[in-house]
């Protein structure tokens, strides 16, 4: 097996190839990483192939080490909902709805080196529709906090993606709470301050 092309037929998206340097009935290895100590699974999430990662998931079935972990503690979800790919990030919550429910909680609720779940990384880059996704799955991801001390919701208020922000205040679980002992509503009115004074410069 030619781990090397099987990483940039990953990358690359060419299944043809990528099923071709797979034997029958051998397992793919996930002993192989880049530098950043990125697997095939992560490969695939960074590329956006859903057709490569459903052949990866196939062939590790039914030992799928979903919630792997890279050099920043991201695992394939977290690049998928941080990039915006959406049937990616999709398909590998449903593989872990397959599997026990401790599968299904690690993967979700994983979180990396600056603890940001994969719903703190949907937020910050405004991926309205994966968001949706994570926490009709699992709601709890609204009251996690990442390391600055930062809620999906505060994150959400602090960048003004308030479309999203009302979205997580459907949870009646989420918190509120912010970095340097701030809120979303600390944030609120910063926001809108700012808004606020570059209006009456611009005027």
């Amino acid at each position: 097996m030619n781990t090397a092309r099987l990483f940039d037929d990953a990358i690359s998206g060419n299944i043809d190839s990528f099923n071709r340097e797979i034997r029958d009935g051998a397992l793919i290895s996930l002993e192989h990483v880049t530098r950043s100590g990125n697997c095939i699974l992560h490969v695939a999430a960074k590329s956006g192939q859903a057709q490569i990662m459903e052949r990866v998931l196939d062939s590790l079935y039914p030992h799928s080490p979903l919630h792997a972990t890279n050099c920043k503690g991201n695992t394939a979800l977290h690049i998928a909902a941080s990039l915006g790919h959406f049937r990616m990030t999709q398909l590998l919550i449903d593989r872990a709805i397959d599997q026990e429910a401790e599968v299904k909680r690690l993967l979700l609720k994983a979180q990396n080196v600056e603890q940001n779940t994969a719903l703190h990384l949907a937020v910050k880059h405004a991926h309205d529709d994966i968001v949706d996704l994570l926490i009709r799955k699992e709601p709890g991801l609204t009251s996690i906090t990442n390391k600055a001390g930062e809620s999906p919701l505060f994150l959400a208020v602090d960048r003004g993606f308030f479309e999203i922000a009302l979205r997580i205040l459907d949870i009646s679980e989420c918190s509120d709470e912010g970095r340097n002992k701030m809120n979303a509503l600390h944030a609120a009115v910063i926001r809108v301050e700012i808004s606020e004074y570059i209006s009456s410069t611009v005027s």
